[in-house]
């Protein structure tokens, strides 16, 4: 059939072809609006953060002849007055406890050493032997 007509031009009235590319000028006046419309929102977002900065600003101060102390206090009952004082005096017992000697027991015998020599000993006799740990009975009586 195709063969008859080689000279014709087949016809479907139904199907139909795009006339051309894309509008480019649609899609150009497109693009800057959005891009124009997104710099505004921008503007309008910063106006607005900053109309917020200034609003907290001014409702945390406190009002006029109010005392107001460097330092808040907690609430009663304050168990611990000085915390940083605490703190460095607490540090410094440690220290002291760890470079000098001094007994911990005396009726038993129990001294503390300096951490440094105590290591020199390890290091020079080793740990002590102990003895193995017992086996577990697991429940059962003998």
């Amino acid at each position: 059939m195709a063969g008859n007509n080689a000279g014709e031009e087949l016809q479907n009235p139904h199907v139909r072809h795009e006339p051309g590319d894309v509008n480019a000028i649609f899609l150009t006046k497109f693009g800057i609006g959005m891009a124009l419309l997104i710099i505004v929102f921008l503007f309008g977002l910063w106006g607005l953060f900053e109309y917020f900065v200034k609003r907290e600003a001014v409702l945390s101060l406190p009002p006029p002849g109010a005392m107001v102390s460097a330092q808040k206090l907690p609430p009663e009952p304050r168990l611990q007055p000085h915390p940083v004082a605490d703190m460095q005096k607490m540090l410094a017992e440690e220290n002291r406890a760890m470079q000098e000697y001094g007994w911990v027991d005396q009726s038993r015998g129990i001294v503390r050493i300096p951490v440094e020599r105590a290591m020199d000993i390890i290091a020079r006799n080793g740990l002590p032997a102990t003895a193995p740990p017992a086996a577990p009975s697991h429940g059962k009586k003998p």
